[in-house]
C-alpha cells in the first residue's frame, strides 16, 4: 500500500477542523458527539478515527489550529517593561487580560476553549491530559503569572505595601478570572445564542478588579487606574 502523503493527512485534519467549527456555531460543545462530525465531514466512521482518535483531540487541535501565538504575552511583556508607572503597569497587566478575553469569547474558537475549561473543570485526569497542550491556556497563565510575578518584585523593593497576604490576594485574582471563564459559557448556554453573551462588560469587570487590587498594594506613587 502507497504511504499516504503528509499533506495529504493534513487536508482530511483541516477538514475534519473546518467541519468541527461549523457544528460549533451550532450548539454547545458539550453536546456535541463524534457522530455530528462525521455525518458533516461525509466520511465514515472508520475514515475519520484515523485521523483523530477522539474528540478531545480535535478540540485541541481547532483551537490551537485558531490561536494567534504569544499574542497575549507580547502585549504583557510590552507593558512590563515600558517606563509607565509601576501602579499603572499592574493595573495595565490586568485590563489587558480583560480586553483579551473580551475578545476570546466574541469568536467561536474562544467560546469552544472556555466551554472545554468548564467542561472539564472537575476531571482532574482529563485537566492535566488536555490543557497543557492548550496555547490559549498557556497564554492566560503565562500573563497571569507574569502579573503576579511583576506585583511580587515591586513588593520586594518595596514600591508596593499590600494590606492582605499576597498568596490571598493572588488567589483572589486567579478565581476572579475563572468566575469570568465560567460566567461566559453559562450566560452562552442560557441563552441558547453563541453569538451573543457578555463579553461587553468583561473588559469593565477587569478594569474593576484592578482597582481593588491596586487598592490591597497602597503602592508609595499611587497613580490613577
Amino acid at each position: 500500500m502507497p504511504k499516504v502523503k503528509d499533506e495529504y493527512i493534513t487536508d482530511k485534519r483541516n477538514f475534519i477542523l473546518e467541519c468541527t467549527g461549523e457544528i460549533l456555531k451550532e450548539k454547545p460543545l458539550y453536546l456535541i458527539t463524534m457522530r455530528d462530525i462525521i455525518k458533516k465531514a461525509g466520511f465514515s466512521q472508520g475514515v475519520i478515527y484515523r485521523y483523530y482518535a477522539n474528540l478531545d483531540e480535535i478540540y485541541v487541535d481547532y483551537i490551537n489550529k485558531h490561536t494567534n501565538d504569544c499574542l497575549l504575552e507580547q502585549r504583557v511583556d510590552s507593558l512590563v517593561s515600558s517606563e509607565q508607572t509601576e501602579t499603572d503597569i499592574l493595573a495595565g497587566c490586568l485590563m489587558l487580560l480583560g480586553e483579551y478575553i473580551e475578545e476570546l469569547v466574541q469568536s467561536v474558537v474562544g467560546k469552544t476553549f472556555f466551554e472545554l475549561v468548564v467542561l472539564y473543570s472537575g476531571d482532574p485526569e482529563k485537566r492535566n491530559a488536555i490543557f497543557p497542550r492548550l496555547k490559549l491556556k498557556q497564554s492566560l497563565e503565562y500573563a497571569q503569572r507574569k502579573t503576579m510575578e511583576y506585583a511580587m518584585c515591586n513588593v520586594a523593593k518595596g514600591v508596593f505595601q499590600p494590606q492582605l497576604p499576597i498568596p490571598s490576594i493572588l488567589r483572589f485574582v486567579s478565581v476572579f478570572i475563572d468566575g469570568i471563564a465560567h460566567n461566559a459559557v453559562y450566560n452562552t448556554v442560557e441563552d441558547g445564542d453563541r453569538d451573543s453573551g457578555p463579553e461587553a462588560g468583561i473588559s469593565a469587570m477587569f478594569q474593576l478588579l484592578a482597582k481593588i487590587v491596586i487598592s490591597y498594594m497602597e503602592a508609595k506613587n499611587n497613580g490613577d487606574v
